[in-house]
């Protein structure tokens, strides 16, 4: 292949001004191509589309044809040009579709100059991507269904070389919590093709529906497709939650199903079925229930999500109905993998079946006394039934000459000989099968979840928690520089995943999905020495207009302020960023909403008492996106080290990591950046686990020199669904030589709880002033909750400790 131009270069040349002029200003190349192509040389001049132009394929296989065909289908449609189609060597300007043996089957070369076009590939799929390249090197326009002639329907001239990193390039859809109509899946499968993604996983069944019909089984959709109700709001807002009261249903009939993976071919994407074993059978068994360990049982499809203990039972009855299911989604999907699922499967239902434990008995499986050489874990005697389960299902698809994927749990007590490992909990389950001579596919949260929040959950519509933003999601490489053979030999692609338990609607999906997706697109495509995220930023703007046009409602985070905080050099600075290339971020303090006059943010600068930060970006004066707006609360603690006991859980407060621009911050372990907590997500907040004998928090600060004080606020939550009550007491003392601390300050609360829902409770402690070195604020938990009451039962225990959660804690 040719030497690629340097990335620093490149990125210099992706403006540049072309041959033909006009009165008023010069036509400027762009090559706002996503993903990269991992070798391009920007050229002079641009080629015009006009009536003259003649489209060659002379050399051309029938599938190649097609392809040209609708390029010239498209360009007529959307310009008014009629391109000609021609099998003599052209003598004017011409779009040349070029056969070359040995490329890769999905690599291509596009040569534009002012008089020709030449697109070279030795496939079909090479030709269909070379095609992606040159819609996106024309006007939006070109994604349209109306005719708009006054567009400038030119291709700037430029020679790209380019082939993908990974061979699997995909992205997932969960229909069944949230169903979705058959013209938001063609919708969707656009979105991935225009991206050039080839596989859509398509996740058909779960607790909450089952998706596809099977004709062998005809209640699994007229039983499995239909819950009463859904839940509303996150599910640990409410205990007991609340529905809905509403039914949702919908399912694919095996025609859909065809149409669907037909229109994915056309666009070479694979559509790879999932459906889900041995757990999240819930639908299944409701239509089914003798598929169950528990077969006299009556089950009803879930409204709510989560993981539950009903899942198949591995008898010779489940089995036959997984076989005659299978054989009717291999007779409608033709990919070489099905999909088999094999995540979150509780072992309640086996370790309380007389079948399950003689069935272990039978095959002499037991627990393990030492580590399993490939995760180094021990592994029950049930979880190595789950793997006889997979193993057993695998059998039979290889058997009919498929393979499996499943989630990285499939590893769990011995992997199925020939699975594909999809890896979700992070990176470690990927890596643990490529080690062993696996293939994996790398989906790992949190980069690749694409239902996580990737903007302020106080603005945003509600999720299942975390947050993500597009930076992140970009800055994820599957494969590091530095790993070793196997790993980069059996690492084979990427995937972004939507699940839809709190996506609800078309608008939602592609809310949710993208712009994110399309980082996931360039992961997968552009190798990573060639990915920049500011070059990335500069070409989504372009993505953005064709997305409007396509009618996607994609997030429009991209064109806002983002605040943040940071400790640099000792302060706590206030951070502002907009993923725009080259915007003006305005701001106010008063809380006044910013103009193009408002102050210009140039750098980080020092939180400085209390301030109600207005944000917003512009570019030539004109607003990009929407206000941001947040309360910032600086204090004498603000951006200072402060030790905790005991340690936090899980939840360790909102220092979001790759998120803002200056990297992780770990000095204020979220308690003290100047930021309060919110109801909104639990992703600020920093958790404390109570038990009999931990009931409060001690937090300490150590000051640099002797420093005047007089109250400390904090805030703390009120959310008994997750087992969290605001904090019943307070103490404060300090400390004038920083080792000896006296009280001078104690309160209890009285609260007011809201009927549902969480509540934030800010409370205040004033103290005569005094200089301390050290202060130290004792913080009671909020007492006892009922178990199976208050929130749902875990454990045995009838009354419990509540957790305590904080954020922020503050001086003054």
């Amino acid at each position: 292949m040719k030497r690629g131009l340097p990335l620093l270069l490149l990125s210099f040349l992706f403006l540049t001004p072309g041959c033909k002029q006009t009165k008023e200003v010069a036509v400027v190349n762009e090559y706002n191509i996503i993903p990269l192509p991992n070798q391009m040389e920007p050229k002079d001049g641009r080629f015009d589309l006009t009536k003259k132009i003649e489209v060659f394929t002379a050399s051309c296989t029938p599938e190649v044809q097609a392809i040209a065909d609708s390029m010239m289908q498209r360009i007529k449609q959307v310009s008014g040009i009629a391109l000609k189609q021609t099998y003599q060597v052209p003598q004017g300007p011409s779009i040349d579709f070029v056969m070359e043996d040995g490329m890769p089957k999905e690599g291509y070369k596009l040569s534009v100059t002012p008089q020709r076009v030449v697109i070279t590939a030795s496939q079909p799929n090479g030709f269909f991507y070379g095609v992606q390249t040159l819609y996106q090197l024309l006007p939006p326009a070109i994604y349209g269904k109306e005719k708009v002639k006054d567009a400038n329907w030119s291709i700037p001239a430029v020679e790209i070389e380019d082939a993908p990193r990974f061979p699997y390039r995909g992205m997932h859809l969960d229909v069944a919590r949230h169903f979705a109509s058959t013209d938001y899946v063609y919708k969707y499968i656009d979105m991935l093709a225009m991206h050039k993604m080839n596989t859509f996983h398509f996740h058909l069944t779960d607790d909450q529906g089952w998706r596809i019909e099977i004709k062998k089984y005809p209640k699994l959709t007229e039983v499995g497709s239909k819950r009463k109700e859904t839940l509303i709001d996150y599910y640990f807002v409410n205990y007991p939650q609340i529905f809905d009261g509403k039914e949702h249903g919908g399912y694919y009939t095996q025609e859909q199903i065809k149409d669907i993976v037909n229109y994915a071919a056309s666009k070479y994407i694979t559509v790879i079925p999932e459906i889900e074993m041995p757990g999240h059978a819930i639908a299944a068994l409701a239509a089914y229930p003798e598929l169950s360990c528990n077969p006299d049982t009556t089950y009803e499809v879930i409204g709510t999500w989560g993981v539950f203990e009903e899942v198949f039972c591995p008898s010779d009855t489940t089995f036959k109905f997984l076989e005659g299911v299978l054989d009717e989604v291999m007779e409608l999907f033709p990919s070489s993998y099905i999909h088999i699922g094999g995540d979150e499967c509780p072992k309640t239902a086996w370790e309380n079946s007389a079948f399950c434990q003689d069935l272990i008995k039978k095959l002499g499986l037991k627990d393990d006394t030492t580590p399993n050489a490939v995760d180094g874990r021990k592994h029950t005697k049930e979880e190595k039934l789950q793997s006889y389960f997979i193993t057993r299902m695998e059998k039979y698809l290889n058997g009919k000459g498929r393979n499996i994927i499943g989630w990285d749990e499939i590893l769990e007590g011995g992997l199925a000989p020939n699975a594909t490992v999809m890896s979700w909990r992070g990176v470690e389950g990927g890596m643990n099968a490529a080690k062993t001579g696996h293939n994996a596919i790398m989906t790992p949260n949190p980069y690749a979840y694409l239902d996580h929040y990737q903007e302020e959950p106080e603005i945003a519509p509600t999720t299942i928690g975390g947050y993500n933003t597009l930076k992140k999601t970009y800055s994820y490489n599957p494969v590091p520089a530095d790993a070793d053979s196997l790993i980069q030999k059996h690492i084979i692609g990427v995937q972004g995943n939507m699940w839809t338990e709190y996506i609800q609607s078309d608008e939602r999906r592609d809310y949710q999905a993208f712009p994110r997706a399309i980082a996931i697109a360039e992961i997968g495509w552009t190798q990573d020495k060639n990915k920049n995220w500011k070059n990335f930023c500069k070409r989504m703007v372009e993505d953005f207009d064709r997305m409007d046009v396509m009618n996607v409602k994609a997030c429009r985070n991209f064109f806002d302020a983002n605040i943040n905080t940071h400790v640099c050099r000792d302060s706590l600075k206030v951070v502002i960023e907009s993923f725009y290339p080259d915007a003006e971020i305005r701001y106010t303090t008063d809380g006044s909403e910013p103009t193009a006059q408002s102050a210009l943010y140039t750098e980080p600068f020092v939180l400085e008492g209390q301030i109600t930060l207005q944000a917003a970006a512009f570019k030539e004066g004109k607003k990009l996106g929407k206000v941001s707006s947040k309360e910032l609360y600086g204090n004498l603690i603000a951006g200072k080290k402060i030790s905790v006991t005991p340690a936090m859980n899980g939840f360790k407060g909102d220092t979001f990591d790759r998120n803002d621009v200056l990297g992780a911050d770990s000095t204020t372990n979220g308690l003290t950046n100047g930021k309060r907590g919110n109801i909104a997500s639990l992703t600020p907040w920093c958790g404390f686990s109570m038990d009999d004998t931990t009931k409060e928090v001690v937090a300490t600060i150590n000051f640099d020199a002797p420093t005047l004080a007089s109250s400390v606020t904090f805030g703390s939550l009120y959310n008994p669904a997750f087992r969290i009550l605001p904090a019943s007491a307070a103490i404060v003392e300090v400390s004038e030589d920083g080792k000896t601390f006296r009280k001078v300050a104690e309160q209890s609360f009285a609260r007011q709880y809201p009927e549902n829902g969480r509540k934030m409770f800010t409370d205040l402690l004033s103290f005569t002033p005094t200089e301390a070195r050290a202060i130290k604020v004792i913080i009671k938990n909020g007492g006892t909750l009922r178990n199976g009451i208050d929130c749902r039962k875990e454990g045995t225990k009838d009354i419990f400790q509540a957790d305590l959660y904080l954020d922020e804690i503050e001086v003054y």
